[in-house]
């Protein structure tokens, strides 16, 4: 068995845009037969963000609603970690745009530390991972762990399967001391593990210093997300198994203990995939895929979220959080809540 640390989840919260979009709107817009969009992806619905929907703003109201949760205020954080793998602009990060959205600036006497993770998918549990290393380890006390994303700006509405799966949105949780008992709320095991052979398998490969305003692609198709879904399939289940029973071993627990499953909104076929190979009833998993789509980094925290939301997950159970992102990089945190 591994450390684990007293740290506990305080409040969560989301904000999805007002824009909901149908797959079947999509398939009359991009002139397919109906019910192309769905059988493709598995999405019947999701929201794309509007001009006025920064990732900023919709990080802001997430993390409102979560302080709200937790019977917070923003002057009770230490610290923001926002994930995201687009930013709203390349500088200043979006930790320094949501605290501005939330009012923290020099008025407000101390300031928050607020800064930037991006680890593709994995995003929110990479800064969840640090939020709560920072915990333990004495640095801060509260610390607002928020991804917020607008994947609808780069998608690739020739590509059936993944211009259908995204949908955007922003997330988040708040993490605060808890304390140091066996039967207390405490985040039981961190693993995080990378195979750089993947790194070709999903990718936006233009926007950064390879290919850019100033040096164009040979195609500006660099500039919109691609992926080989069946290329990434196939390696995380050559590296899933492994893994799983890596981190359920550290938090000295078995898949039989798992109350509830909140995995990243990979795909259809993805959680398919995790349903057969944890052996899992489907109320064990949540799945919002067919209403959220894959909000990228956003779609785990979304998924915590809704469980806590829906009393799917209380004080007491014991749940694993488990994602993947581009690379490939898979990581999961088990908790007691």
């Amino acid at each position: 068995m591994g450390r684990s640390y007293p740290v506990r989840v305080l409040g969560t919260g989301a904000y999805l845009p007002r824009r909901k979009v149908m797959s079947t709107a999509l398939d009359a817009e991009h002139g397919r037969p109906p019910g192309t969009a769905q059988a493709r992806s598995g999405v019947r619905q999701r929201h794309w963000a509007d001009a006025s929907e920064t990732s900023s703003r919709m990080a802001a109201a997430a993390v409102r609603d979560a302080l709200t949760a937790a019977g917070l205020g923003p002057a009770d954080l230490d610290a923001v970690i926002a994930a995201s793998v687009v930013p709203e602009q390349p500088m200043p990060t979006n930790a320094v745009l949501t605290l501005r959205e939330l009012g923290m600036d020099s008025r407000c006497g101390d300031g928050v530390e607020g800064f930037d993770v991006n680890a593709s998918c994995l995003g929110f549990l990479t800064a969840f991972e640090l939020a709560t290393l920072g915990i333990a380890a004495g640095r801060w006390d509260t610390v607002a762990v928020v991804a917020t994303e607008i994947a609808s700006k780069a998608l690739n509405h020739r590509d059936v399967e993944s211009s259908a799966l995204f949908g955007d949105g922003a997330a988040a949780a708040i993490l605060g001391r808890a304390p140091d008992g066996d039967a207390d709320p405490q985040v039981l095991s961190l693993r995080f593990e990378t195979w750089s052979d993947g790194a070709d398998l999903c990718q936006v490969a233009g926007g950064g210093t390879r290919w850019n305003v100033v040096t164009p692609p040979p195609d500006p198709r660099a500039y919109l997300f691609a992926m080989d879904g069946l290329g990434i399939m196939k390696l995380a289940a050559g590296t899933l198994p492994a893994f799983l029973s890596k981190v359920l071993a550290q938090a000295g627990t078995t898949l039989a203990d798992i109350d509830v499953i909140v995995p990243h909104q990979v795909s259809h076929l993805g959680l398919r995939y995790l349903r057969e190979r944890l052996g899992a009833p489907a109320e064990k998993v949540v799945d919002l895929l067919e209403t959220h789509g894959n909000q990228v980094s956003a779609s785990l925290p979304t998924a915590l979220h809704a469980a806590v939301a829906s009393g799917r997950l209380r004080r007491g159970d014991t749940a694993l959080l488990l994602g993947s992102a581009a690379g490939l990089s898979i990581g999961a945190a088990v908790l007691r809540f």
